[in-house]
């Protein structure tokens, strides 16, 4: 009965003798030994004091401990490497260096703080959903009254909360009906309602709310009907995102959670590099292997419809018969509306920024208007982030008996500062616990990920903050019989851990997951990185950022120590970047001069170190101007600065420049704006 469990293990090729021993929960003392990856002989010996069928019975629940055993031994070996004077990489070879920084640094603990949680209201919610039989219904908990108000008896009414689809901007547009009286409890029956209680005599607004539940349309219940028939349903993958979250910030802001998936068996990669500059490029990479050039041309998110036409997985998965969501909090700063167009069209089964929409008009919080806040963690009664979590655990515990896609992602607790996602840290971990629980996690791959880390302010001056800023973290979740029905793959994303990867990665991955699932699906190579592969095979141990799809300046392969040049190079470096920031601002102004021409003020620069397999060499230029402004860009050169030509890649923003951007809409020119 044990040669299952030995072929499992054979495919690891373990060369050192591994014993595994001392399982007296089982009752049971067996020892392994592997030698060379050839077999030599096997003795179990068992120490029986029921029966042969008490082992028998443990023998599933032993070789999943086994296999839990086993992937933390190949984790430990995936560790990170250490240099003849004591420095650790997360990745070490002659393509690529990824230095490892301890997460709480003394650059981490002068802009980090630990908060704690923060309520959007001192009183319980006086309005909650129950949901049975597919029918949801927002509840009046006259038990919390008294916290309102002084009188006996509310008056309450609702509204339904619609999509305006004919609207010339349907995704920014939202219509109400009239408000309509209702008594202890009202019916959801359109994409959400808003609920508003008064007090009868005084007329005055005492509660409001927004409530939304996800109920099995007709078509849904079509598609949930598909696979009745198949010996095993294609498999779930729910993404769960927050925004501007590095590796390391993950660690250290957010303890509970990293403790839990860490002791929870998730994998993390800890060479995930990100590709561009901010949110929109990056997601775009993980949902069509579009770099933000072709982004931009192939899926023009400026101009009415194109974002409709644009090959995203997720139209991929539905179109295969896959249940799929989608929701974002902060409309404003939506990855695919601001600046931009959305979509025409719903561009998924279950798409909740119509609720979203509705719930940020809800009366402000005194929270909001605290100023390390940049939008909105309230929404009404409830935290932004936690709607997200809520919609994104209803949507995948409805469908976890069918296929879904689910994409839920949170900007509103993290994007503007490192220490706010501490307050989130409990809720987060009890989310993860609350998808355990339910089975989430025993039909559908998590993916927890950020996009990036955070991209101003202070410690984004600093080693540190450069590191993070490129290092997002990313952990994935398997269900148990995953490792047991794809060995080899997953095999494959053990060796990836500490592999220098991208979003181009995870895109190649989803699709592979397609054909993983039995389905009729062909995997189309990433445009961008046609060299890149699905996570569940081999990524070369040896990579370079230009192998993986990674610019220059996005690149953490090449580290940087600071030094200063002779007068005459950083004279050239500096008027060099200088013109590059004036001319950009000046053509995507259109010459208009609502933005004021920069002039160079101080210079920073940090040379590559010399591990480069290539003979380019490279310099992180950080610049600050007059006006005042930060920029950063990835100069390249060959030989001596002075008499090489010099070539830049992307500018990068390290100040926080939203109060003095606001003359221009166009997000690329907001970035190097600064308006007279």
């Amino acid at each position: 009965m044990y040669w299952g469990l030995f072929s499992l293990l054979k495919k690891y090729n373990l060369v050192e003798i591994w014993k595994i021993h001392n399982y007296t929960e089982l009752n049971l003392k067996m020892y392994v030994t592997i030698l060379s990856g050839s077999w030599k002989k096997v003795i179990p010996l068992a120490l029986i004091s029921g029966s042969i069928l008490l082992i028998i019975s443990y023998y599933e629940l032993l070789t999943y401990k086994i296999l839990l055993d086993l992937q933390k031994h190949i984790m430990d070996g995936n560790e990170h490497t250490r240099d003849n004077n004591g420095q650790l990489y997360l990745i070490s070879n002659p393509k690529c260096k990824i230095i490892d920084l301890d997460p709480f640094s003394q650059d981490a603990k002068k802009y980090f703080k630990p908060m704690k949680y923060r309520t959007c209201s001192e009183k319980e919610l006086l309005t909650y959903v129950t949901k049975e039989d597919n029918i949801a219904i927002v509840h009046v908990d006259s038990d919390v009254l008294a916290q309102y108000t002084n009188e006996s008896s509310i008056a309450c009414c609702y509204s339904d909360v619609r999509r305006s689809n004919y609207a010339r901007n349907p995704d920014d547009s939202i219509r109400l009906t009239a408000c309509k009286p209702f008594q202890d409890n009202v019916t959801i029956t359109e994409e959400a309602i808003i609920i508003k209680c008064t007090e009868p005599n005084s007329q005055r607004l005492i509660y409001e709310n927004v409530h939304t539940s996800v109920i099995t349309t007709r078509n849904v219940q079509e598609k949930m009907h598909l696979f009745d028939n198949s010996s095993s349903k294609p498999i779930s993958v729910l993404l769960i995102g927050i925004d501007s979250v590095s590796r390391l910030n993950f660690i250290r802001a957010l303890p509970n959670t990293h403790r839990y998936v860490e002791d929870n068996g998730w994998i993390p990669l800890k060479g995930y590099n990100k590709m561009a500059d901010n949110t929109f490029p990056n997601l775009m990479a993980i949902l069509t292997g579009y770099n933000e050039s072709m982004s931009n041309k192939i899926c023009n998110p400026r101009a009415e419809g194109y974002l409709d036409k644009c090959s995203m997985i997720w139209y991929k998965y539905r179109d295969l018969g896959y249940v799929t969501g989608y929701a974002e909090d902060d409309a404003t700063i939506g990855t695919f509306n601001n600046d931009k167009k959305g979509f025409l069209n719903k561009p998924t089964d279950y798409y909740f920024r119509p609720y979203i929409m509705a719930t940020e008009t809800l009366k402000d919080n005194v929270v909001n208007r605290m100023a390390y806040y940049y939008h909105s963690y309230c929404t009404g009664p409830e935290t932004a982030g936690e709607r997200i979590l809520n919609l994104a655990k209803d949507f995948a515990v409805t469908f976890k008996d069918n296929p879904y896609f689910g994409f839920f992602w949170m900007n509103t607790f993290s994007h503007s500062d490192i220490s706010v996602p501490s307050m989130m840290d409990d809720k987060l971990k009890l989310f993860l616990e609350n998808l355990n629980s339910s089975g989430v996690t025993n039909s559908s791959i998590i993916i927890f990920l950020s996009d990036h880390g955070i991209r101003f302010g202070g410690i984004r001056m600093t080693q540190t903050g450069w590191l993070e800023e490129r290092l997002p973290f990313i952990y994935f979740s398997f269900p148990p019989w995953f490792k047991q029905k794809f060995p080899e793959e997953y095999n494959n994303f053990l060796n990836n851990v500490n592999r220098l990867t991208t979003p181009y990665d995870l895109h190649m991955s989803l699709q592979h997951l397609l054909t993983m699932s039995g389905l009729n699906y062909i995997i189309t190579p990433s445009d961008a990185c046609p060299e890149c592969s699905s996570l569940f095979k081999n990524v070369p141990a040896e990579r370079s950022c230009e192998e993986a799809g990674i610019a220059d300046h996005w690149c953490m392969c090449a580290g940087y120590n600071e030094t200063k040049l002779d007068p005459k190079s950083e004279q050239k470096i500096s008027s060099f970047f200088i013109d590059i920031i004036n001319d950009q601002v000046k053509e995507l102004s259109k010459n208009k001069n609502v933005c004021a021409k920069y002039a160079a003020a101080e210079l920073t620069i940090r040379l590559g170190t010399d591990f480069s397999y290539k003979n380019t060499s490279y310099a992180l230029v950080l610049l600050k101007t007059h006006p005042f402004a930060v920029f950063e860009t990835t100069i390249s050169f060959y030989g001596d600065i002075t008499n090489s030509t010099l070539k830049a890649g992307d500018v990068s923003r390290l100040d926080s420049y939203r109060t003095h951007s606001h003359c221009v809409s166009d997000s690329r020119l907001k970035k190097l704006c600064h308006c007279t």
